[in-house]
């Protein structure tokens, strides 16, 4: 059997890291392939060193663009590479531009498509990961979901083929190979991330990372921005970054590693002018070992991000949400994270507000799969026959 990976922006490569460490173990063949959407060190390629990624065998050097125009450059090219491998199945990751140009280029195939993440609904369609995730999931055949909210989703848009019943899928229950493509299957195994963050904090020296950036447990604020929504619109951003400023002048140390769409946002709108805050510290963006030493020791996180939402929760810090809706609903719904949209009193209100609360005082509950996705989605594409 023959796996095909389309991977090309950085919670993509944290995705496939165990993936295919796990594909490999069971001896299937897998072809991996570097979009270039994300294209620059700190972006992509430290990735593959930390987490022991194998070089691309195909890298496609996208790069950026419009949504159309880059999304266009890998449907061209991800059908090249899907001509010459002929694989048996595709797995694609999450929500990006990547995703969806695999997705759409191997179901004109009629070559089954695999949607890792599938589910996730904002049911904003202004934000591009929405209309991405929407349409790879109705491009493909196996959607592995990361909760039970994402296959519920799924079932609100007509999906019935569902192993779930409020049990993650495993040899006890059975699973023939998967041989009908006719009806998608949509399986709850759990978050790959969740997977990969539990191994990872084990394997980092967390006192070393704070040390060299001047911090420490418990004693600052994680920020990252990086959303269409919150870049693109010149008042939101504004707001945001007025919002961080006066939480560095309340005396909380405020860390920022900042996102190169975010950076040349706030450059384009002038809004760094005079002093920033000393307590304010903007950095360039950094490793996955270090953003995980950083969200488990921060005592309150700032992100639009779905990615970090979750994994603040891994680690038990809680997140404030410049957005007025989240795909990571369960974790709102439990009051661990809040959503606060991107007006300036209300991320400062929120965040000092949170900022005081003891997090030993809120429920933590295992949404996730206990760190056991990888082993259920590699089981389950190991009993797939070749479409006939």
């Amino acid at each position: 059997m023959k796996i095909l990976s389309i991977i090309g922006a950085r919670p993509q490569f944290i995705k496939v890291a165990l993936i295919s460490r796990r594909l490999q173990k069971e001896g299937i063949e897998e072809i991996l392939v570097h979009t270039g959407q994300h294209y620059n060190f700190n972006m992509s390629d430290i990735f593959f060193d930390e987490l022991n990624l194998a070089k691309p065998d195909y890298h496609l050097g996208i790069g950026s663009g419009t949504h159309s125009e880059q999304t266009g450059k890998m449907l061209i090219e991800i059908e090249k590479v899907l001509f010459q491998e002929k694989p048996d199945v595709v797995l694609v990751y999450g929500d990006t531009n990547t995703t969806l140009a695999g997705a759409l280029a191997t179901t004109k195939l009629h070559i089954p498509v695999a949607h890792i993440e599938a589910g996730l609904r904002s049911y904003n369609k202004r934000m591009p990961e929405e209309v991405n995730r929407v349409l790879t999931d109705h491009c493909s055949d196996i959607l592995f979901c990361p909760t039970e909210t994402a296959v519920n989703n799924l079932q609100k848009e007509g999906f019935t083929d569902i192993i779930n019943n409020g049990k993650l899928i495993g040899k006890s229950l059975g699973l023939s190979p998967v041989t009908d493509y006719s009806s998608p299957i949509v399986i709850n195994v759990g978050d790959v991330m969740f997977d990969v963050a539990l191994e990872v904090k084990n394997r980092i020296d967390e006192k070393k990372i704070l040390t060299k950036y001047t911090l420490k447990p418990k004693d600052f604020i994680l920020v990252t921005i990086h959303r269409a929504e919150n870049t693109d619109i010149k008042e939101n951003l504004e707001s945001i970054w007025n919002a961080l400023r006066d939480i560095a002048n309340s005396g909380i140390k405020t860390f920022f590693p900042i996102h190169p769409r975010t950076k040349k946002a706030l450059d384009n709108y002038g809004l760094i002018n005079g002093e920033v805050p000393k307590n304010l510290i903007i950095m360039q963006p950094v490793s996955y070992f270090e953003m995980i030493a950083l969200e488990s020791n921060a005592k309150i996180i700032i992100t639009d991000s779905g990615g970090v939402q979750k994994e603040g929760y891994f680690f038990k810090t809680s997140c404030i949400i410049p957005r007025n809706e989240t795909e990571w609903v369960e974790l709102v719904e439990i009051g661990w994270n809040k959503l606060v949209g991107n007006k300036e009193e209300n991320i400062v209100e929120e965040t000092i507000k949170t900022y005081s609360e003891n997090v030993n005082n809120k429920k933590w509950i295992d949404f996730y799969g206990g760190g056991k996705a990888s082993d259920r989605i590699v089981e389950t594409i190991g009993r797939i026959k070749n479409r006939e």
